[in-house]
């Protein structure tokens, strides 16, 4: 493995499928991480192998760690922080450069009233990432398997799917849907009210078998509904149910070293108010729990990504969008016309300010 941030999760992802007890690690020193990557680097470099070898440890216990086994990975960090940036939504730069992408052992929580375009935006976002080799896995929970599908082939595609004036689909359709065939997406088939250990007992398998990098939870609410008729409708036990469930899925982030992005709707507010971190359905545990918060805002003339929490570096922001009904995804306009709309944004009076760390 190379002796960076990546390769030094796919160590670990490793000992851990072999058996932690079975594994040793070996690492350059510290100061010769600039020069030293792997193996070859270090046989080129003319570095002692078999004092290297020696000086081998197991890995550590995942609950316990110190300054001495943290130490590579901090001063790795510190030199070469860009590597750390998560993986961008090239489709969507502007968002990029406020949530700098998609970190593995992170969680994020999206919502937005309903019908404004979470599974949309979603959709658009897990077939950018995918283009770029990680393995993500769908929980459409609300969107049957097939509907997403169609929606996503569309936005792979960039253009209708159906020609236009009829009801005839484009000549290349299985073209299309040849290339679409060979990205790394998988779908879980729940459907509805589902119980959480089933979905978490299949990203678990998903995250071994097909090295799943990336999980789409769309939504916790229908996730959960099965649930909530159990309760008999009772406020309390669906708040409790809803927030064992947020903590099972921000420890499976941890533990397995994957992103998880959790759609949740918010509370019932009147039509065009701003949501705001105290919108989201539930205790405050959801918010508490996420690393990344994004907050689709629509007021029936502009709609924006507001990003309101932003564990990684504190960068809050918002970035207007606008939907093509042609490619069936969200595009950014151009800078110009970006800042004109972020002006109009922030001058309404209502709109609170927002400040980054």
């Amino acid at each position: 493995m190379d002796n960076d941030g990546p390769g030094q999760a796919a160590c670990d992802k490793f000992a851990r499928k072999l058996g932690l007890n079975r594994c040793y690690v070996v690492k350059p020193d510290s100061r010769d991480t600039t020069r030293i990557k792997d193996a070859n680097d270090a046989l080129r470099a003319g570095v002692d192998m078999r004092a290297l070898i020696a000086a081998a440890e197991k890995p550590e216990h995942q609950d316990i760690a110190t300054f001495k086994h943290l130490r590579e990975q901090v001063l790795h960090e510190i030199r070469h922080p860009d590597e750390y940036n998560g993986t961008p939504i090239h489709t969507l730069p502007e968002l990029t450069k406020v949530i700098k992408g998609f970190r593995k052992g992170e969680m994020a929580l999206v919502t937005g009233p309903t019908g404004v375009g979470k599974t949309t935006l979603l959709s658009q976002m897990s077939i950018d990432v995918a283009r770029q080799g990680v393995n993500t896995l769908w929980g459409s929970f609300e969107v049957k398997n097939t509907r997403l599908v169609k929606k996503m082939l569309q936005q792979y595609h960039g253009n209708a799917l159906i020609k236009p004036g009829t009801a005839d689909v484009i000549d290349g359709i299985h073209a299309v849907a040849d290339q679409f065939q060979q990205l790394p997406l998988y779908f879980m088939t729940f459907h509805g009210g589902s119980e959480v250990d089933q979905v978490i007992d299949a990203m678990d398998f998903a995250v071994y078998a097909y090295d799943v990098e990336h999980v789409i939870i769309d939504n916790l609410q229908f996730m959960l509904s099965r649930l909530g008729r159990r309760s008999g409708g009772d406020f309390n036990s669906r708040f409790d149910q809803q927030d064992l469930a947020i903590e099972k899925f921000r420890r499976f982030a941890t533990d397995k070293n994957v992103h998880i992005t959790l759609v949740v709707h918010p509370r019932k507010e009147d039509e065009g108010v701003r949501l705001g971190l105290s919108s989201v359905f539930g205790s405050a545990k959801a918010t508490q729990e996420a690393d990344c918060v994004l907050i689709i805002q629509s007021d029936g003339e502009l709609k924006y990504l507001d990003v309101k929490k932003n564990r990684y570096d504190g960068q809050l922001g918002i970035v207007p969008v606008h939907f093509s009904s042609f490619t069936g995804s969200y595009y950014e306009p151009n800078a110009e016309e970006s800042a004109n709309l972020k002006k109009r944004i922030l001058s309404k009076p209502e709109y609170p300010r927002f400040s980054g760390r």
